[in-house]
């Protein structure tokens, strides 16, 4: 299974400005269509589209240090309702303020992801397709997963795609 993230570029620049406007770790949410569908060889590829870009004030947050942060409980509420009444997916970004080469998720990432994302998609209908992805940002590099909306594995995304009046593929 494959994965793709895409978004515009206007969206990601306001996305990033806010991330990287701080030493501490930031978040944001990224609400997104979700397409599956098979390639001509065969393999299932999620899409994931992104309509709504959300960046988490800092006063929505529960704990914000340089290595982690939490977002309060009824700011994530109000996301999931939106995610449940349009359909939407949804992309959790972070920053890893302190890589400056390539970056990868942190251990408590990792334990948390596969929690999230199956509490996620437990607390939305399966139709039209929904999943849940990851990101986590470095300086000069993301990494991200999603959820395979009908398995329910984590997989690597393996693209990133920025879209404007050039498509930019941002390096996973």
């Amino acid at each position: 299974m494959r994965g793709t993230l895409r978004i515009g570029a206007t969206a990601w620049s306001a996305v990033r400005e806010h991330l990287f406007g701080s030493r501490d770790e930031r978040m944001a949410y990224l609400l997104a269509r979700a397409s599956v569908w098979t390639d001509p060889w065969g393999s299932e590829v999620v899409d994931l589209l992104v309509t709504r870009a959300m960046p988490v004030p800092d006063a929505a947050l529960r704990l914000q240090s340089g290595v982690r942060v939490e977002v309060e409980a009824a700011f994530t509420r109000e996301i999931l309702v939106a995610c449940y009444e349009t359909g939407l997916s949804l992309v959790d970004v972070h920053t890893h303020p302190f890589a400056v080469g390539a970056v990868s998720f942190s251990g408590h990432d990792v334990a948390n992801m596969p929690v999230t994302h199956a509490e996620f998609l437990a607390a939305v209908p399966p139709d039209p397709p929904r999943t849940a992805a990851s990101l986590v940002l470095g300086q000069r590099a993301a990494a991200g997963v999603f959820t395979d909306p009908g398995g329910g594995g984590l997989h690597r995304l393996d693209r990133f795609e920025v879209l404007g009046d050039h498509v930019e593929k941002v390096a996973l």
